[in-house]
């Protein structure tokens, strides 16, 4: 992809909105230039590279070298802050030094951040009567109630009204980032956080959007402002700079509200988080939708194959014909062009259709809506593309291989942007749900922001979807249950969820619900940091329960053995057979853009809250109007974070340890070598996060509930309204009624705030809260399978029933035997035969099921016999079957029983030519009376064990059935 380099401008820019000094803007462009110049395609510096840029700073023979050697180490630190660059371990004590002359800075400002605050104080109460405006008082208000941001910030946000936004149960604050880093990001919609708008600050923002003009409004301007009020009564401040108005405030939070170092650069930092555009509605499903649940592409793709007649013509390109239907408009009444099915040689031809519909659906990412001839244009390089086959794009090293390959293929101008936009598209498909973007990004561009949050109730829905399902088979909905519940609850990437061992998660002594995790390097893979971690993961019981259940039945299985999946299914077929229906789950219940990885992103702030109302003391109950979702509440009881904490607290207090190193713990949980990947790309928005700083309720004056509720100042309907907001209030003295100040939470006060007050998008009053799912997932799991092995009204074998895991529970069978018994089994289709099966099967007549020891193993295997005639009509319908149909993996012993009458007969040459297949055997036994006969034995390798009397069942049952 075409490069534009890195320029001074945007690092002089970053460090501007941060209070930080620059160096020269030349000095800045001379290292960006030598960093352009080595073409470095990975968000990475080597030690090698960075000794080449040292050299060539060195070989500058004035005393501009220590110019150019800061400018490098603050180019530096842009890149890893923003471009989240990986840099030699030698440049992290020069950074950790910035760090502490950026907290030095703020420190020296404590002084004056107590008196601004103290007269603010008193301003505040003064207000409430005397409601003036003025841009400078709104500037204050804003820093100490909302945060503390460079005044670059505040002119974005105050020359726009829709900054305003009531999300989640509160209003919130849009802040627009300087620099796109959200994936969500285009022409129509900005890069942008989010930060919690208490009552106050909202009503004072709103009333300067009705009075002032936000057209003429610029940094200068607002510091103007700002100086010109704390140079009157009672402030006397001289006049401040914006990068010292900034750290003013910054001391002021950090000190007020005990906000440590890594908090305060995210509270006062909007480039360090993305806000959630929305919680994601929940989806109707429609029947057709759902029976697509745990339909693998590898056997659509099969099933295609098999039912599509030989051909060499070129690839069939089905996007063309919709792209046709389109620019056909209503002119013609003509049928939409349908969903093509998975191939097996080459997926592309589909993920071209689903990008082409996404295009004329949802326009692209500068315009809403695409002309025909646009989206044409867009899509018109596919025959350049070498063929994905469908393995390969199951598999996320072999994708990312064929898309770096295909980058380094298409060297036109344009054409590498379209592919990239292609590349988007196919991330939200299920089936490379694991493509990762930032592997085709610029690097010296900002890392984006895939921005996603799902709630405890919403995970709740996607195991509820899997283990109600009717399609696929009970052990295959507890696999994909519980790769959801590890990627939320263990904060694991797939990868981790599909390589971990039964030996590398353990239920804790203490706790049912607390399980510790061992993610390590395996056979399979290693980890993505080249580390091993340990993870604490704390759920509910209903989850837990499931994890225990899985650990149940395979109890007595090598350690070494998958937890998710059986023994002989590698890791990309157990990645097919469990992860792809949890990633279909997600998307039909949460819309296409989500991911399995965003599970993960998920957890981690369910951890991050976990750990701020521990630091913070605060109830479980504090987010409540926030987050909407009782079953993330319940997660957030002190009980349940100090469980989530175990393995650090070690059964310590809270109060014993060192909290300024809770975020580090956090991280580390996530292996994440840096605070700021975790904050960055994990936690979104800090509409959550500011809340818990402050008390749940505080005390209101009846003057600043008059301003609040747009009241006259002085007015008695403020009374009328205090009777309703708390419920002493009516039996005190009118004395005490006009000393009176409630104390009331900011949900409290929203509820009574008029709707033509704030007429912004999304603010509905009251609040409808999201209930939470109260799912016993084992009697789910358990009431989606059969009773039994199978149906008397329908000639269906069900192996994985309610029979067969009571027997695994009460130790009558163990889990190897199930492994190699379904194993087996799936080589004869599970023996679940198609109408044309049926009546060949019919034709051979009911089979018998023998027990047979082979010769190289002391373990019982089953085998089919078939008695019948040796005709035409039984050499059909054994071709049928074992040709072709389900018994065509299970090799076959013939033998022709001849009456020494017919001996002359071509029975044998029958059986030779047509009956056998390679490494079938054939013996004739000479009989002296009765007819001629076929014996035929198929070799299943079946276990035996607990298996003979079921199968002689539902054979007898089958061909009664079909008699």
């Amino acid at each position: 992809m075409a490069k534009r380099g890195l320029t001074a401008d945007i690092v002089f820019e970053y460090r501007d909105d941060q209070g930080l000094t620059c160096e020269k803007q030349e000095h800045i462009q001379w290292v960006c230039n030598i960093l352009n110049s080595l073409n470095i395609s990975e968000r990475a510096l080597s030690q090698q590279q960075l000794k080449h840029i040292n050299q060539k700073i060195r070989s500058v023979p004035t005393g501009r070298q220590r110019s150019l050697s800061t400018a490098l180490n603050q180019v530096l630190l842009y890149l890893k802050d923003i471009c989240d660059w990986q840099l030699p371990q030698t440049k992290e004590p020069v950074f950790r030094d910035e760090s502490m002359m950026w907290l030095l800075g703020i420190l020296k400002k404590n002084q004056c951040a107590s008196q601004c605050f103290s007269h603010y104080e008193q301003q505040r109460e003064t207000f409430m009567n005397k409601r003036w405006h003025n841009m400078g008082w709104t500037l204050l208000v804003l820093n100490f109630e909302v945060a503390p941001l460079h005044l670059s910030y505040w002119q974005k946000i105050l020359s726009d009204p829709s900054s305003i936004e009531f999300f989640e149960g509160q209003f919130t604050l849009k802040v627009p980032h300087y620099k796109p880093i959200a994936a969500f990001s285009n022409d129509n919609i900005a890069s942008f956080t989010r930060y919690a708008l208490p009552s106050f600050p909202l009503k004072v923002l709103q009333d300067f959007y009705q009075l002032n003009s936000v057209n003429n409004l610029t940094i200068k301007s607002l510091l103007n402002a700002i100086n010109d009020w704390v140079n009157l009564e009672p402030y006397h401040f001289s006049p401040m700079d914006p990068a010292e108005w900034l750290r003013t405030f910054q001391s002021f939070w950090h000190h007020h509200y005990v906000i440590p170092p890594a908090l305060l650069r995210d509270l006062s930092d909007p480039m360090r988080h993305v806000a959630t555009l929305s919680n994601p509605k929940l989806y109707a499903i429609d029947a057709k939708k759902k029976k697509t649940l745990y339909q693998i592409p590898f056997q659509q793709a099969c099933n295609l194959k098999a039912h599509s007649p030989k051909t060499t013509r070129t690839t069939y390109w089905p996007h063309k014909a919709l792209i046709k239907y389109y620019k056909k408009g209503s002119k013609v009444q003509r049928i939409k062009p349908a969903t093509p099915e998975w191939d097996l040689e080459n997926v592309l031809p589909k993920l071209f259709f689903h990008f082409t519909e996404e295009l004329f659906i949802e326009g692209g990412v500068k315009q809403k809506n695409l002309q025909t001839r646009s989206i044409e244009r867009y899509t018109n390089f596919y025959n350049n593309l070498s063929p994905l086959s469908l393995n390969d794009a199951s598999e996320p090293e072999k994708l990312h291989q064929w898309a770096h390959e295909e980058f380094e293929r298409l060297n036109e101008q344009t054409t590498p942007w379209h592919l990239y936009n292609f590349l988007r598209s196919a991330s939200h498909q299920e089936l490379t749900d694991h493509l990762d973007l930032s592997l085709f990004e610029r690097p010296e561009l900002p890392a984006l922001v895939d921005s996603f949050r799902l709630d405890v109730s919403q995970v709740n829905r996607a195991v509820t979807l899997l283990l109600s399902s009717h399609n696929g088979n009970a052990m295959q909905r507890l696999f994909a249950s519980i790769a959801v519940i590890l990627g939320y609850y263990g904060t694991m990437r797939r990868s981790e969820v599909l390589r971990l061992r039964l030996g590398d998660i353990r239920v804790n002594a203490q706790n049912k619900q607390l399980f510790d995790i061992v993610i390590t390097h395996t056979p399979e893979g290693r980890t993505k940091n080249g580390k091993t971690r340990m993870v604490s993961a704390f759920m509910p019981a209903s989850a837990a329960k499931l994890i225990r259940i899985l650990l149940k039945i395979k109890s007595g299985s090598c350690d070494s053995k998958p937890l998710l999946g059986f023994e002989h299914e590698s890791i990309h077929v157990r990645a097919s057979q469990y992860l792809y229906p949890a990633t279909q789950a997600l998307k039909m219940l949460f819309g296409s853009k989500v991911r399995f990885h965003h599970l993960r992103h998920s957890g981690a702030e369910l951890l991050y809250l976990q750990g701020l109302h521990l630091v913070y003391q605060r109830r479980e109950c504090h987010l409540k109007e926030i987050l909407q979702d009782d079953a993330t509440v319940a997660m957030l009881t002190h009980e349940s974070c100090i469980q989530r904490f175990d393995f650090w607290l070690e059964g310590r207090p809270f109060s014993q340890l060192n909290t300024g190193l809770l975020f580090d713990v956090i991280s580390k949980q996530l292996s994440h070598a840096h605070y700021a990947t975790t904050r960055r790309h994990y936690i979104h928005g800090m509409e959550r996060i500011v809340p818990l700083l402050r008390p749940v309720c505080r005390q209101y004056s009846r003057a600043e509930l008059r301003y609040l509720l747009d009241l006259p100042v002085g007015s008695n309907d403020i009374s009328r309204i205090l009777n309703t907001l708390s419920s002493e209030y009516s039996s005190l003295s009118d004395k005490d009624k006009k000393q009176f100040q409630p104390i009331l939470s900011e949900s409290q006060v929203l509820q009574k705030l008029k709707r033509s007050q704030f007429p912004f998008k999304n603010n509905t009053l009251p609040i409808e809260k999201m209930l939470s799912l109260d799912d016993d997932f084992a009697s789910l799991w358990i009431s989606s399978m059969p009773v039994d092995y199978f149906d008397k009204q329908a000639p269906i074998f069900h192996y994985f029933c309610q029979k067969l895991f009571t027997s695994l529970n009460k130790g009558d069978l163990d889990f190897k035997t199930v492994n190699d018994q379904w194993h087996h089994l799936a080589q004869g289709q599970y023996f679940n035969f198609t109408a044309k099966e049926h009546t060949a099967l019919n034709t051979l007549g009911k089979p018998h099921i023998i027990i047979h020891t082979p010769k190289a193993s002391s373990v019982e295997t089953l085998n089919i016999q078939f008695q019948c005639q040796c005709n035409q009509k039984v050499l059909d319908a054994f071709m049928t079957l074992c040709h072709v149909g389900s018994f065509k993996h299970y090799k076959a012993n013939f033998v022709l029983q001849q009456n020494r009458k017919s001996l002359k007969s071509n029975k044998l040459n029958m059986v030779k030519t047509q009956f056998m297949r390679k490494g079938d055997s054939v013996n004739k036994q000479k009989i002296q009376t009765g007819n001629t006969q076929l014996i035929v034995t198929l070799e299943t390798q079946i276990p035996s064990k607990k298996l003979k009397p079921i199968l002689d069942g539902f054979f007898t049952h089958l061909t009664a059935k079909l008699g």
